[in-house]
C-alpha cells in the first residue's frame, strides 16, 4: 500500500497517527499510576508528611575536577559536624530549620575556612530553600530507610559556580553521620515510618517520575548527582 503513496502522503498520515499513539501512551501511563495508587492514599500522604518533616543538606561542588570534588568532601565533613552540634537539641524539623537559619553566616564562614585551608578561595553561598531530591536510601541501625523523591526544605551550600557533582543527605532527622540510629526513625510518625521503611518499590519509582516532571516544569534540577 505504501508503495502507491508518495512520501508526502505517507508523512501526512504519520502526522495524524502520532498524536493518537501519544495519547494512548499517556492514557496507559495514567492508568498505571492510578492502578498503583488505587487504595494507596496513605502511601502518598505519607510521602507528603515526610517532605514536610525532613530537612535535607545539599552541597554543590565548584566543578568536577578532582581537587574541587575533594574540597567538597572536606566542606561536607565540616558542615555535617557543625550542623549536628547546632541541631542536637532541636524538638522538630521546624526548630532545626530555625536554628540553622540563625547560623547561616557561621556555616558559610566554616565552609570558607575549610576551603582556604585546602588552598581554595572560592566563594560560598549558604541558604535555606526548597530543592528537589531523587529517591535515596540510608543505612541505619534500624535498617535501611528510603526517602521518596520530591521537594524538601534544604540547607543548600554552593561552592564557586556550583557546576560540579553534588552531595546530599538528611540533616533532620540526622542521617548524615555514620552512627545514624533508631532515634532518627522515631522522629517520624507511624504513617511516615510506613513509607521510609518500605524499601524501594514500584511506588517509589512512580513518585520519582512524577517529581522529576514537577522539577522540570518548575525549572529546577533534582539533586541526583
Amino acid at each position: 500500500m505504501f508503495a502507491k503513496l508518495n512520501r508526502w502522503e505517507i508523512r501526512r498520515r504519520l502526522y495524524k497517527v502520532i498524536p493518537i499513539v501519544t495519547g494512548l501512551l499517556v492514557m496507559a501511563g495514567c492508568c498505571l499510576v492510578l492502578s498503583i495508587f488505587a487504595g494507596e492514599e496513605s502511601f502518598f500522604s505519607g510521602c507528603q508528611a515526610v517532605y514536610s518533616d525532613t530537612l535535607r543538606l545539599h552541597i554543590r561542588a565548584a566543578s568536577d575536577s578532582e581537587a574541587d570534588q575533594q574540597r567538597k568532601l572536606l566542606v561536607r565533613d565540616a558542615l555535617v559536624q557543625e550542623t549536628a552540634r547546632l541541631t542536637e537539641g532541636a524538638s522538630d524539623k521546624a526548630d532545626a530549620e530555625a536554628i540553622l537559619g540563625e547560623n547561616l553566616e557561621q556555616l558559610r564562614q566554616t565552609a570558607i575556612r575549610t576551603l582556604q585551608a585546602a588552598g581554595s578561595d572560592d566563594p560560598v553561598s549558604v541558604s535555606l530553600s526548597p530543592a528537589y531530591f531523587n529517591t535515596r536510601q540510608y543505612q541505619t541501625t534500624a535498617g535501611d530507610l528510603t526517602l521518596p523523591a520530591g521537594e524538601y526544605d534544604a540547607l543548600v551550600v554552593t561552592i564557586g559556580e556550583g557546576e560540579g557533582h553534588n552531595w546530599w543527605c538528611v540533616l533532620y532527622p540526622s542521617l548524615c553521620l555514620p552512627a545514624a540510629t533508631e532515634d532518627a526513625l522515631a522522629l517520624y510518625s507511624e504513617e511516615e515510618q510506613a513509607v521510609v521503611t518500605e524499601g524501594y518499590t514500584l511506588r517509589f519509582w512512580v513518585v520519582e517520575m512524577l517529581e522529576r516532571l514537577a522539577a522540570w516544569a518548575s525549572g529546577e534540577e533534582m539533586a541526583v548527582r
